[in-house]
């Protein structure tokens, strides 16, 4: 995609998944859980040249109108949508340096837990010749995959300081529904009835139904570049090597699996949703926007056990969603979905699934800025997501993979895992991902 310019305030609808985003924080909201952010760091060698940073990021924020924008809300059943100002500020984007040798996880716990006015955040942490960079963002207006390509592109812009800003459409409806409200209404029926045959009878999460108060953690597991290079084999070998997410979903579940277990639960089923990204390979654009739909995947006590069955019931689920057209599908359901008053959406989560809405959040965002080498005259040497995540489900895992090397970040709110969970969690997916012994 090529972003058009923009002249003046445009108007820029939810899509689909951004809807969801915002009935979600709407849940966080009523449980004092604050805002549903992410953080993206980043590790960068030596010769970081931050006022190039602050020069790019300046001309960023001049370029890009969502970064301005305010939520609008209109009256009944109308889809909300972002109203971008006439004027753009170079302020949109604050850099904030912090003190040298500040310690890393206990800075990015902060910033999970604090609030802020703006929608993307860059922090900057020194640590002897070396720097860290870490950008927050709201998922309202961001998933992964665009928080990379926010760095990417404010990357590209420090290589270019002769580069005037000018205000670019830099969004999209990802997976456009059917031409025709008829059309539109009958794309949902594979949803639906995919919706009900993957529903779980007895539907549970580690945080339990009821949004409660706590603070986000999370833990960063890093793979070395023999371990990964072990772990893709092994999925490989199980998923045909195609599309190795059946591989990774079954990991995410036996983790939960070995907690309630643990608890002296048995869940009937753990059923959870994957995006599935919008944009091609090795696009610049949209940045911004939740460029995502979703499948719906569910398994059951039976095959949790077993990884190699697991895998195989998530791998022939996934290849029926495609062969049932799940992804257009579930998108124009999303489409639709978006008319429902924010606190009506919420409600209907909660209710369609005994308040617990999924199992747990899990997902792979596959290589981290992909084509980067260097940002702001420093060599990019590794990085990865940390997602906080609602509660209710209170945890999920999230992979992904730079130069040949994983990350497992697992995210939860506190009173939903105790550390000594966390660290089961941990055991569980090292055994599942690289096949060592119990």
């Amino acid at each position: 995609m090529s972003p058009s310019p923009v002249n003046g305030s445009a108007e820029v609808p939810l899509t689909g998944c951004d809807a969801f985003f915002l009935a979600l924080e709407d849940l966080m909201a009523a449980g004092g859980q604050g805002r549903h952010t992410g953080l993206t760091v980043v590790e960068l060698g030596e010769g970081f040249d931050i006022t190039a940073l602050r020069d790019a990021v300046r001309r960023f924020s001049l370029s890009h109108p969502l970064l301005h924008a305010k939520l609008c809300r209109p009256w009944f059943l109308g889809v909300p949508f972002w109203k971008t100002p006439e004027k753009l500020s170079p302020d949109a984007v604050p850099v904030l340096e912090q003190p040298r040798d500040t310690d890393r996880d206990a800075y990015c716990q902060k910033l999970l837990e604090s609030g802020g006015e703006h929608f993307l955040e860059i922090h900057i942490l020194p640590f002897g010749q070396k720097i860290t960079l870490i950008a927050k963002w709201s998922h309202l207006l961001f998933d992964g995959r665009g928080a990379e390509l926010a760095l990417q592109e404010i990357a590209r812009l420090a290589r270019n300081p002769d580069e005037s800003p000018a205000p670019v459409a830099s969004w999209g409806m990802p997976f456009p529904p059917p031409a025709g409200l008829v059309a539109r209404w009958i794309g949902t029926r594979a949803f639906v009835e995919r919706h009900y045959e993957m529903k779980p009878a007895d539907f549970r999460s580690l945080g339990g139904a009821s949004p409660q108060a706590g603070a986000p953690a999370f833990r960063v597991l890093r793979f070395s570049r023999e371990e990964s290079a072990l772990l893709r084999e092994r999925a490989m070998r199980l998923t045909g090597g195609i599309f190795q997410m059946p591989y990774f979903f079954a990991a995410a579940a036996r983790a939960h699996a070995v907690v309630f277990e643990a608890r002296g639960e048995r869940p009937a089923s753990f059923s959870s949703p994957v995006p599935v990204q919008a944009r091609k390979p090795k696009a610049r654009h949209p940045i911004f926007q939740n460029q995502v739909t979703v499948l719906h995947f569910k398994l059951p006590a039976s095959h949790i056990g077993d990884l190699e069955k697991s895998t195989a019931l998530i791998q022939a689920q996934f290849e029926e969603a495609v062969r049932g057209g799940l992804e257009s599908s579930t998108a124009t359901m999303l489409w639709w979905m978006r008319r429902l008053p924010t606190g009506l959406y919420r409600r209907f989560l909660q209710n369609d699934t005994g308040g617990a809405i999924v199992s747990f959040f899990q997902s792979h965002t596959g290589d981290f800025l992909p084509g980067v080498r260097d940002i702001c005259g420093a060599s990019l040497e590794d990085g990865w997501h940390i997602p906080s995540v609602s509660q209710p489900p209170g945890s999920g895992i999230f992979f992904s993979e730079r130069e040949g090397c994983l990350s497992a970040t697992i995210s939860w709110r506190e009173g939903s895992l105790k550390l000594d969970e966390v660290d089961a969690m941990e055991s569980s997916l090292r055994r599942d991902l690289l096949g060592e012994p119990n």
